[in-house]
């Protein structure tokens, strides 16, 4: 009868699959999500890294662009203060050269402060005066010391020294070859001579005043390594001229004006006694104090009319053209008017020479070229 029993339930089998299968799905599961986890953090780090590769690349460029932005405007900042700085020394130099020439008491003060000025620009600066028609040797600045007073003693005729004489005939600067057959055996012995060598010769021109202009002396200027700015010597070479020919007017004027002083240089042939300014004040009847006030205040007029002439020259052509020179340089006259009165209406005697001047210089003999809108004479 044993034998002959029922099989077991199967309820136990079918729990069993069932936990069996559902073990297996799970680790499934477990399985796919480790490997979708593992991808996952894989391509993570991969963007990551490209993230951080753009994101600096772009953070280095734009570093980059912004110092080279600023670096950019710093160097041109201090440039320009450069710039500012060293136009500011230059003007600085060409006024206190101004200011000597025009204070010059004698021949040795004239020359000191030209060739000061010019040595401030050259390696090398050497002034001669021209007397009848050859070079005498005045004096000299350089770089090195070397006395020429003793070996250039005595006068180098023009006719040897074919680019000083070209100065003379086109009354401008010439540059040449420091070779003897320009600047003359003499001076190429002295000084060296070489065909590489480039020197610059500039006119000292007086007579203005009289409108018979011609050289009185020339400025020799050469440099060692940088060309020479020969615009600035040309400034320094009519401010010279222009002084020397103010203070000989002022000495042949002046009859207590004591001889052989600063117009040794090529001295002027005097005015006759039928020029204009013998309708001034008779000087002989004047004290000392006032004859020189005079003289002083002719210098004055000269040098300012000068000033016009060689730094506003368009201003001047257009102004005689227009018949309006007053108007055309109003602002000069008037600081000019205003000075001249300040510093020399002080005595009876004294008259407008500042307006003599701009009659006679600027406007030709001509008053109606100074307008209608010109004030007229202070005294």
């Amino acid at each position: 009868m044993d034998e002959l029993q029922a099989p077991p339930p199967t309820r136990d089998f079918v729990d069993t699959e069932r936990e069996t299968a559902r073990e297996q799905i799970t680790a499934a599961w477990q399985l796919h999500v480790e490997r979708l986890q593992e991808q996952i953090e894989r391509g993570w780090q991969e963007n990551i890294e490209r993230v951080f590769e753009e994101r600096f690349a772009a953070l280095r460029s734009g570093i980059e662009a912004e110092i080279e932005t600023r670096t950019a405007a710093r160097v041109a900042e201090a440039s320009d203060r450069v710039r500012a700085a060293s136009i500011r020394v230059q003007s600085e130099r060409l006024n206190q050269t101004a200011r000597r020439l025009d204070q010059a008491e004698d021949g040795h003060t004239w020359a000191a402060a030209l060739l000061d000025g010019a040595a401030a620009y050259a390696s090398r600066a050497i002034l001669f005066s021209v007397i009848n028609g050859e070079l005498q040797y005045e004096d000299h600045r350089a770089n090195e010391e070397q006395s020429l007073a003793d070996v250039l003693d005595g006068r180098i005729a023009l006719t040897d020294a074919p680019a000083f004489g070209g100065v003379l005939e086109t009354m401008d600067a010439v540059i040449c070859m420091a070779t003897a057959g320009e600047i003359s055996a003499r001076l190429a012995d002295v000084l060296g001579s070489s065909e590489d060598r480039r020197v610059s010769l500039l006119p000292v021109i007086i007579g203005q005043s009289q409108g018979k202009r011609r050289v009185a002396a020339i400025l020799y200027a050469e440099n060692d390594a940088e060309p020479i700015d020969i615009n600035v010597l040309e400034v320094i070479t009519a401010l010279a001229g222009h002084t020397l020919d103010a203070y000989q007017t002022a000495q042949r004027l002046a009859p207590s004006a004591p001889a052989g002083s600063l117009m040794a240089i090529a001295p002027v042939v005097p005015i006759p006694s039928a020029a204009p300014v013998a309708s001034g004040p008779d000087w002989s009847r004047l004290p000392r104090e006032e004859q020189e006030l005079h003289a002083k205040a002719q210098r004055f007029a000269r040098v300012r009319v000068a000033e016009m002439r060689l730094y506003q020259a368009q201003a001047v052509r257009q102004g005689r053209e227009d018949a309006r020179l007053y108007m055309a340089l109003r602002g000069e006259m008037d600081r000019g008017r205003a000075q001249f009165k300040h510093e020399f209406l002080q005595v009876p005697s004294m008259i407008d020479y500042f307006h003599l001047e701009l009659v006679r210089t600027l406007a030709n003999d001509d008053s109606s070229l100074l307008g209608p809108e010109y004030p007229g004479p202070l005294a």
